[in-house]
């Protein structure tokens, strides 16, 4: 089957909510206000109350409680607020596809602590929109949901894991293609930042980007912190790559134990339909 034929059949099921669309075209617009976007949540209550529970979890960690929509966009501002519109938005569109073919709790939990990951070292290098990279980090394999629903079978054959072997291997050898190219395809069909559309295309390259460096240091560490079993960090990570970005492996485990603890306060609200226990 062809890559188009998923994005097609996925399409008839799921689609990005408008309320991304609009908040992102308010981002883009010069004259619109804070208030303009606080006005657009409100009449979502679900995605609402989805960035309301993020804004309280442990992605921020506010001394006080965020309890309505309008203190949520003045402390955490426009650009941050469409991110967790869009992570809640993009989760609750993929809620509508079939996934009992994969471990959707292992989906999400190698998911978020990728992008809790990714969030932590985009803070540590001081790149701008860390918020940003936790969404592209959080999405950054979405093609498996896609691939759950439109072939099972072939999802159940992608899910067996190999030693040191990063997943895309496999992928590439039952399908043809991987996740993060059917990903980016379904988020570029669906009118995302071109920013996060390339980084997910391109995650399995190092590149030359700090970015897209963290993107693929991030997604790998996301698979050792669940399976550190059959995902070695020394195996998994270039010695190379850390010395570019003068991480420690003390810095590498750090990263994995604080998106473990991160994660149980994120978990519930991406993935409401999943049963994981922390």
């Amino acid at each position: 089957m062809k890559i188009e034929e998923y994005i097609a059949k996925a399409g008839r099921i799921c689609a990005l909510p408008d309320t991304c669309h609009r908040i992102q075209e308010l981002i883009e617009d010069d004259n619109s206000t804070m208030d303009d976007i606080a006005e657009v949540l409100s009449f979502d209550p679900i995605i609402t109350g989805h960035v309301l529970k993020l804004a309280n979890s442990a992605l921020y960690n506010f001394s006080s409680q965020v309890e309505t929509v309008s203190k949520a966009v003045t402390l955490l501002g426009a650009d941050a607020v469409y991110n967790l519109v869009l992570a809640t938005g993009t989760s609750t569109a993929l809620a509508k596809l079939d996934t009992s073919s994969i471990d959707l709790d292992r989906h999400w939990r190698t998911s978020i602590n990728s992008a809790l990951i990714y969030k932590r070292f985009a803070k540590k290098e001081r790149i701008k929109k860390a918020d940003s990279l936790f969404v592209t980090g959080l999405l950054h394999n979405v093609g498996e949901l896609i691939v759950a629903q439109v072939n099972p079978t072939a999802a159940s054959k992608c899910e067996e894991l190999h030693a040191n072997q990063p997943p895309h291997y496999i992928q590439q050898e039952v399908l043809g293609f991987d996740y993060a190219t059917l990903g980016a395809m379904l988020f570029k069909h669906w009118r995302l930042p071109n920013h996060m559309v390339n980084l997910i295309l391109n995650q399995h390259n190092i590149g030359s980007s700090v970015e897209s460096q963290l993107m693929f240091l991030s997604t790998r560490l996301g698979l050792v912190s669940v399976f550190p079993e059959e995902f070695e960090l020394d195996q998994m990570i270039p010695s190379q790559l850390s010395e570019q970005l003068g991480y420690k492996k003390a810095d590498l485990d750090g990263a994995i134990d604080w998106a473990n603890i991160g994660a149980f306060s994120v978990f519930s609200i991406v993935c409401p339909q999943a049963n994981s226990v922390y």
